[in-house]
Protein backbone atom coordinates (compact mmCIF):
# COMPACT_ATOMS: atom_id res chain seq x y z
CA UNK A 1 0.00 0.00 0.00
CA UNK A 2 1.50 3.62 -1.09
CA UNK A 3 -0.30 6.65 -0.35
CA UNK A 4 2.09 9.51 -2.30
CA UNK A 5 1.45 13.05 -2.00
CA UNK A 6 1.46 16.04 -4.97
CA UNK A 7 2.15 19.56 -4.91
CA UNK A 8 -1.36 22.13 -5.17
CA UNK A 9 -0.74 24.15 -7.70
CA UNK A 10 -0.71 28.18 -6.31
CA UNK A 11 -3.52 29.17 -8.40
CA UNK A 12 -5.19 26.52 -6.18
CA UNK A 13 -3.56 26.65 -2.47
CA UNK A 14 -5.92 29.09 -0.73
CA UNK A 15 -8.94 26.32 -2.05
CA UNK A 16 -7.12 22.69 -1.87
CA UNK A 17 -5.72 21.12 1.29
CA UNK A 18 -4.39 18.24 -0.27
CA UNK A 19 -3.73 16.35 -3.08
CA UNK A 20 -2.61 12.48 -2.50
CA UNK A 21 -2.74 8.86 -4.51
CA UNK A 22 -3.31 5.73 -2.89
CA UNK A 23 -2.28 2.55 -4.36
CA UNK A 24 -1.83 -0.85 -3.52
CA UNK A 25 -1.09 -4.06 -5.84
CA UNK A 26 -3.82 -5.86 -4.14
CA UNK A 27 -6.52 -3.82 -3.45
CA UNK A 28 -7.28 -2.20 0.56
CA UNK A 29 -7.08 -4.74 3.44
CA UNK A 30 -10.03 -6.73 3.63
CA UNK A 31 -11.29 -5.62 6.82
CA UNK A 32 -13.33 -3.29 8.62
CA UNK A 33 -10.76 -1.09 9.70
CA UNK A 34 -10.55 1.27 6.41
CA UNK A 35 -11.93 3.89 7.42
CA UNK A 36 -12.27 7.94 6.74
CA UNK A 37 -12.96 9.33 9.57
CA UNK A 38 -14.60 13.44 9.47
CA UNK A 39 -12.06 16.22 8.89
CA UNK A 40 -14.29 18.60 7.48
CA UNK A 41 -13.57 19.08 3.80
CA UNK A 42 -15.17 18.37 0.75
CA UNK A 43 -13.53 15.73 -1.55
CA UNK A 44 -13.52 14.33 -4.52
CA UNK A 45 -12.51 10.80 -5.32
CA UNK A 46 -11.49 9.57 -8.49
CA UNK A 47 -10.54 5.54 -8.80
CA UNK A 48 -8.91 5.35 -12.14
CA UNK A 49 -7.88 1.68 -11.11
CA UNK A 50 -10.52 -0.60 -9.64
CA UNK A 51 -13.88 0.54 -8.12
CA UNK A 52 -13.99 1.89 -4.33
CA UNK A 53 -17.15 1.55 -2.52
CA UNK A 54 -17.92 3.47 0.56
CA UNK A 55 -20.46 2.38 3.49
CA UNK A 56 -21.55 4.98 6.15
CA UNK A 57 -24.63 4.65 8.25
CA UNK A 58 -25.91 1.37 6.49
CA UNK A 59 -25.78 3.52 3.17
CA UNK A 60 -23.48 1.73 0.57
CA UNK A 61 -21.97 4.01 -2.51
CA UNK A 62 -20.45 2.28 -5.74
CA UNK A 63 -17.61 4.60 -6.94
CA UNK A 64 -16.69 3.31 -9.98
CA UNK A 65 -13.56 2.44 -11.93
CA UNK A 66 -12.95 5.44 -14.39
CA UNK A 67 -15.41 8.06 -12.54
CA UNK A 68 -15.18 11.12 -10.72
CA UNK A 69 -16.78 11.84 -7.46
CA UNK A 70 -17.65 14.85 -5.29
CA UNK A 71 -18.73 15.07 -1.93
CA UNK A 72 -19.13 17.51 0.86
CA UNK A 73 -18.03 15.88 4.53
CA UNK A 74 -19.96 14.02 6.21
CA UNK A 75 -19.94 14.10 10.30
CA UNK A 76 -19.63 10.34 11.07
CA UNK A 77 -17.65 7.69 9.63
CA UNK A 78 -17.12 5.66 6.10
CA UNK A 79 -15.99 2.25 5.27
CA UNK A 80 -13.85 1.73 2.76
CA UNK A 81 -13.99 -1.41 0.84
CA UNK A 82 -12.44 -2.95 -2.60
CA UNK A 83 -11.90 -6.18 -4.36
CA UNK A 84 -8.94 -7.61 -4.15
CA UNK A 85 -6.74 -6.90 -7.29
CA UNK A 86 -4.41 -3.98 -8.36
CA UNK A 87 -6.15 -0.09 -7.15
CA UNK A 88 -6.21 2.94 -7.28
CA UNK A 89 -7.26 6.20 -6.28
CA UNK A 90 -6.81 9.90 -6.57
CA UNK A 91 -8.00 12.46 -3.24
CA UNK A 92 -8.52 15.88 -3.36
CA UNK A 93 -9.76 17.40 -0.44
CA UNK A 94 -10.71 20.83 -0.16
CA UNK A 95 -10.05 23.03 2.99
CA UNK A 96 -13.64 23.06 4.73
CA UNK A 97 -14.51 26.35 2.65
CA UNK A 98 -12.56 25.62 -0.39
CA UNK A 99 -15.23 24.21 -2.76
CA UNK A 100 -17.63 26.53 -2.84
CA UNK A 101 -15.91 29.59 -4.41
CA UNK A 102 -14.60 27.16 -7.37
CA UNK A 103 -17.90 25.08 -8.10
CA UNK A 104 -20.33 27.91 -6.89
CA UNK A 105 -23.17 24.88 -5.39
CA UNK A 106 -24.01 25.00 -1.99
CA UNK A 107 -22.25 22.82 0.13
CA UNK A 108 -25.19 21.89 2.46
CA UNK A 109 -27.07 20.60 -1.05
CA UNK A 110 -24.72 17.92 -1.68
CA UNK A 111 -24.81 16.90 1.98
CA UNK A 112 -22.77 13.68 2.91
CA UNK A 113 -23.41 11.46 -0.51
CA UNK A 114 -21.11 10.72 -2.80
CA UNK A 115 -22.26 12.01 -6.01
CA UNK A 116 -20.59 11.70 -10.05
CA UNK A 117 -19.67 14.84 -11.00
CA UNK A 118 -21.22 14.30 -14.50
CA UNK A 119 -24.44 14.15 -12.98
CA UNK A 120 -23.69 17.12 -10.77
CA UNK A 121 -21.70 19.43 -13.08
CA UNK A 122 -23.30 18.54 -16.41
CA UNK A 123 -21.23 19.61 -19.47
CA UNK A 124 -17.88 19.52 -17.14
CA UNK A 125 -18.05 16.94 -15.24
CA UNK A 126 -18.30 14.56 -18.57
CA UNK A 127 -15.44 16.63 -20.53
CA UNK A 128 -13.07 16.30 -16.89
CA UNK A 129 -13.93 12.13 -17.33
CA UNK A 130 -13.24 11.71 -20.40
CA UNK A 131 -10.09 13.60 -20.12
CA UNK A 132 -8.65 11.98 -16.99
CA UNK A 133 -9.46 8.72 -17.98
CA UNK A 134 -7.14 9.36 -21.37
CA UNK A 135 -4.36 10.35 -19.18
CA UNK A 136 -1.48 7.32 -19.13
CA UNK A 137 0.14 8.21 -15.73
CA UNK A 138 -1.19 9.40 -12.09
CA UNK A 139 0.98 11.75 -12.11
CA UNK A 140 -0.74 13.64 -15.50
CA UNK A 141 -4.10 12.52 -14.30
CA UNK A 142 -3.41 14.83 -11.20
CA UNK A 143 -1.85 17.30 -13.46
CA UNK A 144 -5.01 17.68 -15.52
CA UNK A 145 -7.46 17.37 -12.75
CA UNK A 146 -5.85 21.13 -11.39
CA UNK A 147 -5.93 22.22 -14.58
CA UNK A 148 -9.09 21.92 -14.84
CA UNK A 149 -10.40 23.16 -11.31
CA UNK A 150 -7.84 26.29 -12.26
CA UNK A 151 -10.24 26.86 -15.12
CA UNK A 152 -13.02 26.86 -12.88
CA UNK A 153 -11.85 29.90 -10.69
CA UNK A 154 -14.12 32.68 -10.78
CA UNK A 155 -12.53 36.15 -12.23
CA UNK A 156 -13.87 37.97 -9.30
CA UNK A 157 -13.08 37.06 -5.95
CA UNK A 158 -15.97 35.02 -4.12
CA UNK A 159 -14.07 33.99 -1.15
CA UNK A 160 -16.11 35.06 2.17
CA UNK A 161 -13.70 36.38 4.74
CA UNK A 162 -16.69 35.90 7.38
CA UNK A 163 -16.29 32.06 6.79
CA UNK A 164 -12.42 32.06 6.61
CA UNK A 165 -12.31 33.35 9.66
CA UNK A 166 -14.88 31.46 11.40
CA UNK A 167 -13.15 28.40 9.65
CA UNK A 168 -9.80 29.16 11.03
CA UNK A 169 -10.89 30.01 14.38
CA UNK A 170 -12.15 26.90 14.96
CA UNK A 171 -9.72 25.46 13.88
CA UNK A 172 -7.01 27.18 15.95
CA UNK A 173 -8.80 26.31 18.94
CA UNK A 174 -9.58 22.75 17.80
CA UNK A 175 -12.89 23.31 17.88
CA UNK A 176 -13.15 25.24 21.32
CA UNK A 177 -13.90 28.44 20.68
CA UNK A 178 -18.22 29.03 21.52
CA UNK A 179 -20.19 30.43 18.73
CA UNK A 180 -21.16 32.68 20.89
CA UNK A 181 -17.15 34.48 20.95
CA UNK A 182 -17.29 34.14 16.75
CA UNK A 183 -20.57 36.22 16.87
CA UNK A 184 -18.96 38.70 18.85
CA UNK A 185 -15.92 38.96 16.88
CA UNK A 186 -17.40 38.70 13.65
CA UNK A 187 -20.67 41.14 14.78
CA UNK A 188 -22.93 38.47 12.83
CA UNK A 189 -25.79 36.29 14.32
CA UNK A 190 -25.66 32.45 15.06
CA UNK A 191 -28.49 32.62 12.33
CA UNK A 192 -26.46 34.42 9.82
CA UNK A 193 -23.15 32.42 10.33
CA UNK A 194 -25.15 28.90 10.42
CA UNK A 195 -26.58 30.31 6.68
CA UNK A 196 -22.86 30.82 5.65
CA UNK A 197 -21.58 27.71 6.63
CA UNK A 198 -24.67 25.95 4.79
CA UNK A 199 -23.59 27.74 2.00
CA UNK A 200 -19.68 27.57 2.05
CA UNK A 201 -18.98 24.67 4.34
CA UNK A 202 -22.15 22.25 4.12
CA UNK A 203 -21.84 21.80 7.85
CA UNK A 204 -22.80 23.98 10.92
CA UNK A 205 -20.02 26.01 12.94
CA UNK A 206 -20.80 23.72 16.21
CA UNK A 207 -20.73 19.95 13.75
CA UNK A 208 -17.48 21.12 12.06
CA UNK A 209 -15.93 22.55 15.47
CA UNK A 210 -16.79 18.77 16.82
CA UNK A 211 -14.81 17.48 13.96
CA UNK A 212 -11.92 19.89 14.63
CA UNK A 213 -12.03 18.63 18.44
CA UNK A 214 -12.32 15.13 17.45
CA UNK A 215 -9.25 15.37 14.80
CA UNK A 216 -6.67 16.60 17.26
CA UNK A 217 -7.27 13.01 19.56
CA UNK A 218 -7.41 11.14 16.39
CA UNK A 219 -3.74 12.65 15.06
CA UNK A 220 -2.45 11.68 18.19
CA UNK A 221 -3.86 8.31 17.72
CA UNK A 222 -2.18 7.91 14.36
CA UNK A 223 0.91 9.27 15.98
CA UNK A 224 0.85 6.12 18.14
CA UNK A 225 0.73 7.27 21.14
CA UNK A 226 -1.00 5.17 24.41
CA UNK A 227 -5.01 5.79 25.20
CA UNK A 228 -3.48 7.43 27.99
CA UNK A 229 -1.70 10.04 26.79
CA UNK A 230 -4.36 10.74 24.35
CA UNK A 231 -6.74 11.05 26.71
CA UNK A 232 -4.84 13.39 29.28
CA UNK A 233 -5.99 16.83 27.23
CA UNK A 234 -9.51 15.69 26.89
CA UNK A 235 -11.05 17.22 29.70
CA UNK A 236 -9.55 20.64 27.89
CA UNK A 237 -12.32 20.15 25.04
CA UNK A 238 -15.23 17.66 26.66
CA UNK A 239 -17.26 17.82 29.45
CA UNK A 240 -15.89 14.23 31.02
CA UNK A 241 -15.12 11.26 29.73
CA UNK A 242 -18.61 9.66 28.62
CA UNK A 243 -18.89 12.92 26.34
CA UNK A 244 -15.05 12.46 24.69
CA UNK A 245 -16.54 8.48 24.31
CA UNK A 246 -19.69 9.67 22.93
CA UNK A 247 -18.25 12.06 19.77
CA UNK A 248 -15.18 9.40 19.61
CA UNK A 249 -17.97 6.83 18.79
CA UNK A 250 -19.71 9.15 16.69
CA UNK A 251 -16.93 10.23 14.24
CA UNK A 252 -15.05 6.37 14.25
CA UNK A 253 -17.61 3.73 14.84
CA UNK A 254 -15.88 2.32 18.17
CA UNK A 255 -15.50 3.74 22.00
CA UNK A 256 -11.76 5.46 21.88
CA UNK A 257 -11.01 2.71 24.05
CA UNK A 258 -11.81 0.12 21.41
CA UNK A 259 -10.60 2.08 18.20
CA UNK A 260 -6.98 2.31 20.04
CA UNK A 261 -6.65 -1.38 20.83
CA UNK A 262 -8.73 -3.28 17.53
CA UNK A 263 -8.02 -0.71 14.52
CA UNK A 264 -5.08 -0.84 12.62
CA UNK A 265 -6.90 1.50 9.80
CA UNK A 266 -3.22 1.83 7.98
CA UNK A 267 -5.13 3.58 5.49
CA UNK A 268 -6.35 6.06 8.20
CA UNK A 269 -3.08 6.05 9.71
CA UNK A 270 -1.10 7.48 6.52
CA UNK A 271 -3.09 9.75 5.71
CA UNK A 272 -4.04 11.55 9.42
CA UNK A 273 0.20 11.47 9.43
CA UNK A 274 0.65 12.80 5.49
CA UNK A 275 -2.17 15.13 4.93
CA UNK A 276 -0.29 18.64 4.42
CA UNK A 277 0.04 20.56 7.52
CA UNK A 278 -0.28 23.92 5.71
CA UNK A 279 -2.90 26.70 6.33
CA UNK A 280 -4.60 28.10 3.60
CA UNK A 281 -2.90 31.17 1.47
CA UNK A 282 -4.11 34.68 2.07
Amino acid sequence: MNLSFFEIRQELKPYIQSVWAFESSMGMPESENNLCVPNGCPKLVIPYENSLQSISNGNIKECREQGIYFRADRNCVTVLRTAMRKTGFIGIEFYPHGAYPIFAIPMAEVGGRSVAVDSLFSDWGQEIIEMVRNQPTVQQKVACLQRQLVGLLPESNSRNSVVEFCVSSLKKTNGSISIRELERQTGYTRRHLETLFNNHVGLSPKVLGRIFRFQKFYVEWAKSKPFNQIKAGLYDYYYDQAHFTKEFKRMTGLPPEDFVLRSSNEFGRRLALLREPSQPAS
